[in-house]
């Protein structure tokens, strides 16, 4: 009898924490049910925690982009880092139409100005970013602005510090846009491109 009721609550928490964890987010309530429920329920959440490092090094992305990671654009010292995190722009593939929303989520909210919970339901029900965002009336290029201007710190802080050049900067500005421009208008069908950096 413990056994069943252990396995019912495994199976509630897991599905109420499956729907957000494709963008890179997990109910509070969800995950604490599932950390607390049994060693099962804690490595689903550890398998959906997401990966360290920028992007994982994976080509399409599939590192910080999906469920639980976070892009710390602050931390990016390298020029390799910097390729990794415009790899990450991209987004997660495996993650259908969300390609994970955590490291971009202020954007999305400030932008769509609909809460998290609508933007699942929408694209649940097969929106694109792009078609979310033209259905509120905005347009996807302000998403993809936003997205820029998030990432793109990265950017200024390796062309301060002397890492990059002004013209390698204003490169690596325009292959970020590229990305983020793939992510908010992805069909569902096109392979995620892999980045590798700038054409020598």
């Amino acid at each position: 009898m413990k056994i069943r009721k252990a396995v019912a609550a495994l199976t509630l928490s897991v599905s109420l924490a499956l729907p957000l964890a494709a963008c890179g987010t997990a109910d509070d309530s969800a995950t604490a049910s599932t950390s607390t429920t049994s060693t099962e329920s804690t490595t689903f959440t550890d398998s959906t925690s997401g990966t360290t490092g920028f992007g994982g090094g994976m080509p399409g992305g599939g590192g910080q982009g999906g469920p639980g990671g976070s892009v710390d654009v602050s931390a990016v010292t390298t020029e390799e880092q910097l390729v990794e995190l415009i790899q990450d722009a991209y987004g997660d593939p495996g993650l259908d139409l969300h390609r994970g929303h955590q490291p971009v989520q202020d954007v999305l909210d400030e932008v769509l100005g609909i809460s998290h919970e609508e933007l699942h339901v929408r694209m649940d029900a097969g929106q694109g970013l792009a078609e979310v965002a033209e259905d509120l009336g905005v347009d996807p290029q302000e998403l993809i602005d936003g997205m820029v201007a998030e990432y793109g710190v990265a950017i200024d802080t390796l062309l301060a510090d002397g890492t990059i050049t002004r013209e390698e900067a204003d490169q690596y500005l325009a292959d970020l846009e590229t990305a983020f421009e793939f992510r908010v208008t992805w069909d569902g069908e096109e392979a995620t491109p892999t980045y590798s950096g700038l054409d020598t």
